[in-house]
C-alpha cells in the first residue's frame, strides 16, 4: 500500500476535514461538563457505599447480572469521589479513547504505509463517524449506566481486533508475540464480563479465526485456541451468575408490556432491515467508502484477484458480516421480545462500521472492478467534500450543537434539584417532591424521575439519599 500523494487542494481538503474532526469530539466533550447521574448510577453508588468494593461485586454478581467487569468498574468508580463532580469525566475519557483505538487499529492495518498524522485523521473520521450514527449519545457515552456497559466494550474490542491483526501480520518475534497474547487474553476477559452482545461477538470472532487458522495450518493457531479457550472461559463465569436468572425472572413481573412470541419473531427481520437501511442513509458512510475504494484499488486488486479474475471466496466475509449483524439483533427479540435498547445497539452499529468498508470494497470489485475509475482525484475531492458536509449534518451533531444551550440550563437546573433534596432531608423530610426539568437536552440527557415512587429510577435515588421517597412534581 503506497503513501497517497497529496496536491495542495488535496491537502486544503484535509486540513478542512481536520478541523471538522476537532470539532465536533470537541463538541461533544464540552457537553460531558453538563452532565449528571441518574436511574442505576444511584443504586451502584449506594451499594458501594453500604457494602464496600469487595461486597459489592458479590451482591451484584448473585442478585443482579454477571457483567463482572461492568460490576467491578461501575463500583470502583462510586467509591473514587463525590458522583455529582466526577461524573463529567468518564464521557470525556470514552470519546478520546474511541478515537486512540480506532486510530490503534487503522495504524495496525495499514502496517507503518500512512504517517502518524494521516492516522490520526482517520481514525477521527471514523470516531465522528460512529458519534454521527449511534442510536442514543447519551446512553452510549454520557450515562454511565450504557457507557460503562457498552462503550468500554466496544473501545476495547477494537483494540482487540488492532492486536488480532499484528499478531497475523507483522508480530515476527517471540517476545511481541507474547506481549499481544496477553493484552489480547486482558482484553477478551474484560469485555466478556461488560454485556452480552459484545460477549457473543468476541466469542464469533475468535472462533472463526481459530477455524481459519487451524483450516489453514498458520503457526498462529495456538494462539487462536487458546485466546478461544480463555473466551469459554470467561463466557461461563458471565453466563452462569445467578444473577442472570434473578434479573430474567424479573421481565415477567415488570410493568412493561410485551409483544407475544410469534409477534416478536414476525417484526424481528423487517424492523432489523430497517436499522440497517437507516444506517445505509448516511451519506458519509458512502463517501468515506467510495474514498477508500479509489485509493486502494491496486492494494485491493494484488489481493482480490487471481491471474485477473475476482476470487468468489471473498464474498464469503460480506455474508458473514450481515449474518453477524442479524444474529446480534435477534438476541433482543428472542430474551425480551423486543429490540436491542440503544445503548446495546451501539456495539451493532460498530460492527456495521467495522463490515461496511471491507465489504464494500469487496463487493464493487465483484460487481465493476474493472471499471473503478483509477487515481480520479476529482471524484476523491468531490467525495471528500461529500464526506465533511455530512460529518457537519448528520441529526446526532446537529442536535449536539443545540444541546450547548439547552445543557447549560439543564446543568443550572439539577444543581437545583440537588440543593433542594439536600435541603429537605436537613429539615427532616423523607418524602421528598422535586421539580420537573423544563427541556432536556437529547444528547446527552438519558432519563428522569417518574411521579410513582415505587419506578426504579425513583428508588435508585431514594436509596442513595437514604430517604423514604423521592418523586417527580411538576415545573417551577
Amino acid at each position: 500500500m503506497d503513501k497517497p500523494k497529496l496536491f495542495p487542494a488535496d491537502k486544503i481538503l484535509l486540513g478542512v476535514l481536520a478541523i471538522v474532526v476537532i470539532a465536533v469530539p470537541t463538541l461533544f466533550i464540552v457537553l460531558s461538563f453538563f452532565n449528571y447521574p441518574s436511574a442505576d448510577d444511584f443504586c451502584y453508588a449506594a451499594k458501594a457505599r453500604q457494602l464496600g468494593f469487595i461486597g459489592a461485586q458479590a451482591f451484584w454478581y448473585e442478585n443482579w447480572s454477571g457483567r463482572y467487569t461492568l460490576n467491578l468498574v461501575w463500583t470502583a468508580f462510586m467509591l473514587s469521589g463525590d458522583i455529582f463532580q466526577i461524573y463529567r469525566f468518564p464521557p470525556i475519557a470514552l470519546l478520546l479513547s474511541t478515537w486512540l483505538s480506532t486510530c490503534f487499529l487503522i495504524a495496525r492495518i495499514v502496517r507503518g504505509h500512512f504517517s502518524t498524522p494521516l492516522i490520526l485523521l482517520l481514525g477521527g473520521v471514523g470516531t465522528v463517524l460512529f458519534i454521527a450514527g449511534v442510536p442514543d449519545p447519551a446512553q452510549t457515552f454520557y450515562w454511565l449506566g450504557g457507557s460503562f456497559t457498552y462503550q468500554i466494550a466496544n473501545i476495547l474490542f477494537l483494540f482487540l481486533l488492532g492486536l488480532l491483526i499484528w499478531r497475523e501480520t507483522t508480530a515476527d518475534n517471540n517476545g511481541l508475540r507474547i506481549s499481544i497474547f496477553f493484552l489480547s487474553s486482558l482484553s477478551v476477559i474484560t469485555i466478556i464480563g461488560l454485556n452480552e452482545i459484545s460477549l457473543l461477538l468476541t466469542d464469533a470472532i475468535l472462533c472463526g479465526g481459530a477455524l481459519h487458522a487451524v483450516w489453514l495450518r498458520r503457526d498462529s493457531r495456538a494462539f487462536w485456541l487458546a485466546l478461544l479457550l480463555i473466551a469459554a472461559g470467561a463466557t461461563i463465569i458471565s453466563v452462569l451468575a445467578p444473577g442472570n436468572y434473578q434479573r430474567y425472572v424479573g421481565f415477567e413481573h415488570d410493568a412493561q408490556l410485551r409483544p407475544a412470541s410469534w409477534l416478536a419473531a414476525l417484526l424481528y427481520l423487517p424492523w432489523t432491515a430497517l436499522r440497517l437501511l437507516y444506517w445505509l442513509s448516511n451519506v458519509g458512510l458512502w463517501a468515506s467508502a467510495l474514498i477508500l475504494l479509489v485509493t486502494t484499488f491496486h492494494f485491493a486488486r494484488a489481493r482480490l484477484y487471481i491471474a485477473g479474475k475476482f476470487k468468489r471466496s471473498w464474498l464469503a466475509l460480506p455474508v458473514l458480516w450481515i449474518t453477524t449483524l442479524f444474529m446480534l439483533n435477534a438476541i433482543g427479540f428472542l430474551i425480551n421480545k423486543y429490540p436491542l435498547p440503544e445503548r446495546a445497539e451501539s456495539v451493532v452499529w460498530l460492527l456495521f462500521l467495522l463490515g461496511w468498508y471491507p465489504s464494500f470494497i469487496i463487493i464493487a470489485h465483484f460487481l465493476i472492478g474493472d471499471k473503478i475509475p483509477l487515481n480520479d482525484r476529482h471524484l476523491v475531492r468531490s467525495a471528500t467534500v461529500l464526506l465533511i458536509i455530512s460529518l457537519l449534518g448528520t441529526p446526532d451533531i446537529f442536535e449536539a450543537y443545540k444541546d450547548v444551550y439547552r445543557g447549560y440550563r439543564y446543568a443550572q437546573e439539577m444543581h437545583e434539584r440537588v440543593n433542594a433534596i439536600q435541603a429537605a432531608k436537613i429539615r427532616g423530610e423523607t418524602k421528598i417532591i422535586v421539580s420537573s426539568l423544563s427541556r432536556p437536552p437529547r444528547t446527552f440527557f438519558a432519563t428522569d424521575l417518574a411521579t410513582d415512587p415505587q419506578n426504579p429510577r425513583n428508588r435508585c435515588l431514594s436509596q442513595y439519599y437514604e430517604v423514604e421517597s423521592i418523586t417527580l412534581g411538576p415545573p417551577e
